[in-house]
């Protein structure tokens, strides 16, 4: 938990009182890397010099800490001792940089000191999760978490037990969040894949459709989406998740096999004509009709389609080796039922008569 408030900078990292800050003018980064460089060439030359070490802080701190700001901090501590502004500047350092066993070293060591343990609870927690410590970070977290119900505090808990592969307990602090910021994006991007593993099918779709509802225009989303409700059977659904892009094409040929699957024949013609009123050379769309139609039986048809496909462009050698293939097929039937004309028909005679015979 940081304690200077974003945005407020101590020039002077000491216990004197607070003075009111002077306002810095907005520069670019540029400005505070340059004047940080030249600082640390001042230092090679007077390694002591506090004033020095003060200013570096100051840059480093704008400057989002990065890690040569370390000796810094060190140089500090060694000089003036550590001060809770001291401390709470290492666990910002040390947390940014994901340098997890100094961070819960520093925490160990100085927080008592400070009487600053419960401010800095979360930061041990993040240190233990990151650090695989499991046994100690599940006791801080269910101590902390004991009489906690803010936003920020469970969607901290339900992220700490994701890390920690608890899957029921973030399972159950995701869903105390969703009750208190529906739209959060743990809820939406993490919390129904969630579900969909722990079994509970209906509910990961009701967390999916309210990211739906809160995103329309993603199209991967709604792919993705189409693909959970086509792999459970819901293939209406699907297709709803798809009628907003039907001006994709590959998503017209998805809708039309979504309607082959419910065995609604009329609606996946319509659809494929989409296509193929949209551009009447478009070969895929006149040759997935022709297999559309020859699934179907209706070989004629097919054929007619697969022609078509060749008169497009004659050396197609797919669409050359299914035509050929509806003609075997056609003439096949056609013997079969010719053969069938020519077998003569049994006398059929009643039962009485045989058994006169």
């Amino acid at each position: 938990m940081r304690l200077l408030i974003p945005g407020i900078v101590l020039f002077f990292l000491s216990c004197a009182p607070k003075r009111d800050r002077i306002v810095v003018p907005v520069v670019n980064n540029d400005f505070y890397s340059k004047a940080l460089l030249r600082i640390d060439e001042d230092l090679e030359d007077d390694e002591n010099n506090l004033k020095l070490v003060e200013q570096k802080l100051y840059y480093c701190d704008l400057l989002d800490w990065p890690a040569t700001c370390i000796s810094a901090l060190d140089e500090f501590k060694r000089q003036k001792g550590m001060t809770p502004q001291l401390l709470d500047q290492y666990i910002i350092y040390y947390s940014q940089h994901e340098q997890y066993q100094p961070l819960l070293d520093v925490i160990d060591r100085w927080s008592p000191q400070f009487d600053l343990e419960e401010e800095y609870r979360k930061e041990r927690i993040l240190g233990l999760v990151r650090s695989s410590m499991r046994d100690e970070a599940f006791t801080y977290l269910q101590v902390y978490m004991a009489d906690r119900n803010e936003a920020p505090d469970v969607k901290f808990a339900a992220s700490s037990y994701l890390e920690l592969k608890d899957t029921l307990m973030a399972s159950f602090f995701m869903s105390r969040l969703s009750d208190l910021v529906p739209n959060d994006e743990l809820v939406l991007d993490i919390y129904p894949y969630l579900l969909f593993d722990l079994g509970y099918v209906e509910k990961a779709f009701e967390m999916l459709e309210r990211k739906a509802v809160a995103d329309p225009t993603n199209y991967l989303f709604h792919s993705d989406l189409a693909d959970k409700y086509e792999s459970t059977g819901r293939f209406a659904s699907a297709r709803t998740k798809l009628k907003n892009f039907i001006e994709i094409d590959s998503v017209v040929y998805r809708i039309t096999d979504l309607y082959l699957k419910d065995d609604s024949w009329d609606s996946a013609h319509r659809t494929m004509n989409i296509l193929i009123d949209r551009d009447s050379l478009n070969r895929d769309a006149w040759f997935k009709k022709a297999r559309m139609y020859e699934d179907r039986g209706w070989l004629s048809y097919s054929l007619n389609y697969y022609d078509h496909v060749v008169y497009l462009n004659p050396n197609d050698s797919i669409a050359l080796e299914r035509a050929a293939l509806v003609r075997q097929k056609i003439a096949y039937l056609q013997r079969l039922k010719f053969e069938e004309n020519q077998l003569p028909l049994p006398v059929l005679k009643s039962k009485r008569l045989i058994n006169n015979e």
